[in-house]
């Protein structure tokens, strides 16, 4: 027997890791594959294959593919403010509640510095937003809350800019990001993402 703390070893050989860091390793592996191949080259079967489990084992935690795809989400939302949050100077947790007195260019533009890194992450995202209009759908309350999350960092920067309809700007500023992204998975290639999204701030936003 484990003694507490430790980790048992299965009569296969395999490590018997406790729920949480199950789920942390499922996670990491659905990222690496989704990063590598894209969302179309990932499946259950192929997690399941890396980590030496069945897929009732990998699907477990999350009731179901969807639920999977969602937590891969919600650990990169978490590692892209991290991110950002080092990028700029402040800490993740100032970043994460609003704490920061940082305008519309600064998060927009290292939010796209981000994503340029990970187009496939991005992709995913897209997809399963569009996905996930219905209330029904296994993804659609992590959108809303994301969504209002979202909103209410930008309209703080857009406010801290000055704007006078700060929510406002702030869901310009979300609206111009989807679709310039949008543009970018279409043509990889031929779009550049950064710098567009720099000559667009410009144009709105001038020097604030």
């Amino acid at each position: 027997m484990a003694r507490s703390g430790e980790q048992a070893v299965g009569e296969t050989g395999r490590m018997r890791l406790k729920p949480q860091e199950r789920r942390d390793q499922v996670i990491e592996a659905a990222t690496e594959i989704i990063s590598r191949q894209g969302l179309w080259g990932f499946s259950v079967h192929q997690v399941a294959k890396e980590l030496g489990l069945t897929e009732p084992a990998v699907i477990y935690h999350f009731k179901n593919k969807v639920g999977l795809l969602v937590a891969v989400l919600e650990h990169r939302d978490q590692l892209d403010l991290e991110y950002s949050a080092e990028r700029m100077g402040v800490t993740y947790q100032d970043l994460y509640d609003g704490n920061v007195s940082l305008g519309l260019r600064q998060i927009t533009e290292t939010s796209m510095e981000r994503n340029v890194q990970q187009p496939e992450i991005v992709r995913l995202y897209m997809i399963l937003q569009g996905e996930s209009l219905s209330k029904t759908h296994p993804a659609y309350e992590y959108y809303q809350e994301r969504e209002r999350r979202a909103v209410g960092r930008m309209t703080l920067a857009a406010a801290r800019d000055g704007f006078e309809n700060p929510e406002h700007e702030g869901r310009v500023a979300i609206s111009m990001m989807d679709g310039l992204q949008t543009r970018w998975l279409r043509d990889l290639d031929h779009v550049d993402l950064v710098a567009e999204w720099r000559e667009f701030a410009d144009s709105r936003w001038g020097s604030r």
